[in-house]
């Protein structure tokens, strides 16, 4: 059940991503509903990401995984910071747009480290 409930994180992350790059390569038409749907899917995982805090205790896991989760969930919260600073019309520019995209990658980094331990310690 644990384990389901990052998984199901994992999944809410990488749509997340996938909405943010078809935002960067989609036309006009279709920026502003995947930019609705890439800001609802993030608030989402953030909601998600705080309730399972404590879902770690309920199994055995290496020493790296509670790090791995930190990292991503730093980046995360950080990426979305940065993703509602580039809303405000006023603050967008070029900085706040490579941080994002900078931050989404660390936090992808560690996801993917979070989920191959993950994978290790349910073995």
């Amino acid at each position: 059940m644990a384990v389901d409930k990052l998984t199901f994180i994992g999944w809410f992350f990488a749509a997340i991503l996938v909405t943010g790059l078809g935002m960067a390569f989609a036309g006009r038409s279709l920026h502003g509903l995947l930019a609705v749907l890439h800001k609802l899917l993030a608030v989402v995982c953030l909601i998600l990401l705080v309730r399972a805090a404590g879902v770690l205790r309920s199994f055995h896991v290496p020493p790296a995984l509670p790090l791995a989760i930190a990292v991503f969930a730093a980046a995360f919260v950080a990426s979305f910071a940065t993703g509602v600073v580039q809303s405000i019309p006023a603050c967008a520019g070029p900085l706040w747009l490579n941080l994002h995209r900078a931050l989404a990658a660390i936090a992808s980094i560690a996801c993917v480290a979070a989920a191959r331990l993950l994978i290790l310690a349910s073995r």
